[in-house]
């Protein structure tokens, strides 16, 4: 399998692809050009339950048959520019359809610094099977690789596939929404002692997350991009550690409470799969060794999907509407004694004892 960056992929689709004026990026005068497929995007599959189409920026649409081979793609690096929809002129047949989005532009993303998305390119008659989105990473052996970010959050992505094959006629449009997943976590934990706040200093600990979800693959059984038991197993680590002073505390005291912050940033995280591919929560203490956190990261996370009463989320659906995860650690003697699991923009929030989550 080729992966290669998105920017290269763009290059590859205008060298190889043949698009006629009507697919252009023409958006304001379509005369003569009556004809294929009005795309629509929409992003409400989040636990706000609104449309944030206005979060995305660029989109790349992948298209193919009715049995599933790629036919050709369209690269919008603006999506904003394309309402009410994105034209793809198609001649008539049936389409299915593929997208991957971010907030930047794909060639801006390429040419900067950290930790990128890159998919695999794409060829005529290649079978939507064998598309896949891979994160940047570094290869440490033994099956284990480091998500190199160079100290920054990743750039937000999101994917989507069509529910069904969609009709074109030769004449007139035919219309289709693709509903965006996002696929990227922002996750803050954080660590306070109970018993000498004051002692605590983010330095003093190593904080890891490890999941097999390096690259996801299309799933023709579920339909959607699946973790690839094949990669290696990433382990993260915070983009940004620091510390906080408790601030109703005197600038005379010195026992004033602080509190240790390790902000990360995942891709897409899977509730199922082998055991030992699950994600993992791993905090140790750099002097000890001693390991004073390990949490299936899952699990923890999902205490809160039945906060709102009127939904009932399974675990992968709340995990995929979700995005802006706090956990903040209370410890005691070495080790985790409760922490309180939360969702920054709704409030959510609830108290968790250490006990097997499993």
């Amino acid at each position: 399998m080729k992966a290669i960056s998105i920017l290269r992929m763009l290059i590859v689709c205008l060298a190889g692809i043949t698009l006629s004026a009507c697919t252009d990026w023409m958006y304001d005068d379509r005369s003569g050009c009556e004809h294929g497929v009005c795309l629509s995007f929409k992003y409400d599959y989040n636990l706000q339950r609104a449309d944030m189409i206005g979060h995305v920026g660029s989109v790349g649409v992948f298209v193919y048959d009715e049995e599933g081979r790629f036919v050709t793609s369209y690269i919008e690096p603006n999506l904003r520019r394309t309402q009410p929809c994105l034209y793809l002129d198609l001649p008539q047949g049936n389409y299915q359809f593929l997208a991957v989005a971010q907030q930047r532009s794909f060639d801006e993303l390429q040419a900067g610094p950290g930790a990128n998305f890159t998919w695999s390119a794409p060829y005529a008659g290649d079978g939507i099977d064998d598309f896949s989105v891979s994160l940047a990473h570094q290869d440490l052996g033994n099956g284990f690789a480091t998500v190199p970010h160079g100290n920054l959050p990743l750039d937000t992505l999101w994917h989507a596939v069509s529910a069904t094959p969609l009709y074109v006629p030769a004449e007139g449009y035919a219309y289709d929404t693709l509903s965006l997943v996002r696929d990227t976590k922002s996750i803050s934990v954080s660590l306070r002692e109970i018993d000498r706040p004051e002692t605590m200093d983010v330095a003093d600990y190593d904080f890891f997350i490890y999941h097999r979800d390096l690259t996801m693959a299309y799933s023709p059984a579920t339909h959607d991009l699946e973790a690839s038991a094949q990669a290696r197993m990433a382990i993260y680590t915070p983009y940004a550690t620091w510390n906080t002073s408790d601030t109703d505390a005197s600038a005379a005291r010195s026992d004033a409470g602080r509190t240790a912050h390790a902000d990360f940033m995942t891709s897409r995280l899977y509730a199922d799969g082998a055991e030992e591919d699950r994600a993992r929560l791993l905090i140790r203490h750099r002097d000890t060794d001693h390991t004073v956190i390990e949490a299936d990261l899952c699990n923890l996370l999902g205490q809160l999907r039945n906060y709102d009463e009127t939904q009932r989320y399974s675990l992968q659906e709340f995990l995929d509407r979700g995005y802006d995860f706090r956990l903040t650690f209370f410890l005691q003697g070495g080790e985790w004694q409760y922490a309180e699991v939360s969702i920054g923009i709704l409030g959510w929030s609830k108290r968790i004892q250490n006990v097997s989550l499993d």
